[in-house]
């Protein structure tokens, strides 16, 4: 298990590092061509869109073939993707290779794999041992977004991004081979004496997709994946362009968009021990907490432009940031877990692509039109609030 869970870490880092240093990315990309935020943006609408259309899709593709194939394909065509976008002239050809070719990379590593991968492997402690694997995204974006600025300032934005799609090639095809296989023989979960007999004479059958959508719990769940990217991504896309426009230095920004990368990986691991302890419900609402004390500290920053604002921005927003995730899986796992598990996780990843997919392109929207990213900010607290309601209606119970 340890080097599955090891595996896991490493891909996601390398990832959703390259996934979320888009915003990085987005400051030359608005100086050479001079779009709009939005057109801008939007291609990082198109690809989280996507990749919720696809998770269904790729699900199925990991109940048939196996988590470990459908992560080797992800892998070779974020690669390409990331090679690709040095070469975007247009908006169509940005759309096309960080929107579409892009998004089928990142669902086919993902959220959807990742989680039918770990709960083959786990039974107990979930949201624990999820949280840690998990934790690589975070640390992912504490690395690669630093290193993509110094790249673009060394070597210009087109060579950073071929550099960092040579990197995923070469450095995480191998520990995705190595490590991202099923288990041989599935563990089982510590029952009691009571437990198991009765295991032993009652064998439910796998919970279908029909059946999850017939429950409250999986609806919550949607609803909560689908609140928590409009909390997240308006911001997380726009934040570098935002603290520039205020007169930040630009590595001093690259940096402290590395810190919330480093932040939500404690993050992840906190709540998600936390959701074991307690239950997901009060976990996520903590969480949700910290992603709206972030957004406060950016209205403060607005008003009063100090590099003390954006530390507060970086940790509290950066705790909350991703933490979400692993209770969500872990929760799903619990209640729908088994050989349908994978496309049932994947219609649930279905909202967190649409709510995605609306987030960057409003942040943009907000920005083109009234010249300031306050009411995203706003929007990002009344978002956390409805987020908490959804966790509380699954109504999770602690173990």
């Amino acid at each position: 298990m340890t080097a599955t869970v090891v595996a896991v870490w490493l891909v996601l880092a390398a990832g959703y590092g390259v996934f979320f240093s888009f915003s990085i990315f987005m400051v030359p990309l608005l100086e050479e061509f001079r779009w709009s935020r939005a057109l801008t943006a939007g291609a990082l609408s198109v690809s989280t869109l996507l990749q919720g259309l696809l998770a269904p899709i790729v699900g199925i593709a990991v109940d048939r073939l196996g988590p470990r194939r459908v992560i080797l394909a992800g892998v070779f065509l974020l690669s390409a993707a990331l090679m690709l976008a040095a070469t975007v002239r247009a908006p169509w050809q940005l759309y096309l290779y960080t929107g579409v070719l892009g998004a089928m990379g990142m669902v086919a590593l993902g959220w959807v794999p990742m989680g039918v991968l770990l709960s083959r492997w786990i039974v107990e402690r979930r949201g624990w041992v999820v949280g840690v694997a998990f934790s690589g995204m975070g640390m992912g974006v504490f690395v690669l977004g630093p290193l993509a600025q110094v790249l673009i300032d060394a070597l210009g934005w087109r060579a950073a991004t071929a550099v960092l799609g040579a990197g995923v090639l070469l450095v995480v095809l191998p520990v995705a081979w190595w490590g991202c296989r099923d288990p041989k023989k599935p563990p089982q979960r510590t029952a009691s004496p009571g437990e198991a007999a009765a295991a032993s004479s009652s064998r439910p059958r796998a919970v279908t997709l029909s059946d999850a959508l017939r429950t409250r719990a999986f609806w919550a769940l949607f609803g909560a994946y689908f609140m928590t990217p409009l909390a997240v991504f308006p911001i997380v896309t726009h934040q570098v362009a935002f603290a520039i426009d205020l007169g930040f230095p630009r590595l001093l920004v690259a940096s402290v968009f590395g810190v919330l990368g480093l932040m939500s990986s404690v993050g992840r691991v906190l709540f998600g021990l936390l959701a074991d302890r307690t239950g997901g419900p009060m976990a996520a609402t903590l969480s949700y907490a910290c992603t709206a004390a972030g957004a406060i500290a950016l209205i403060g920053a607005e008003s009063w432009p100090h590099t003390a604002w954006l530390v507060v921005y970086a940790l509290l927003f950066g705790l909350g940031f991703g933490a979400r995730g692993p209770i969500i899986t872990a929760i799903a796992s619990d209640l729908f877990g088994g050989a349908r598990f994978g496309v049932i996780w994947g219609a649930l990843n279905l909202s967190n692509g649409v709510g995605g997919a609306i987030g960057p392109w409003y942040g943009g929207f907000v920005h083109d039109v009234l010249g300031s990213y306050r009411l995203v900010f706003l929007s990002s607290i009344v978002f956390s609030i409805l987020g908490s309601a959804c966790f509380w209606l699954a109504r999770r119970r602690a173990p």
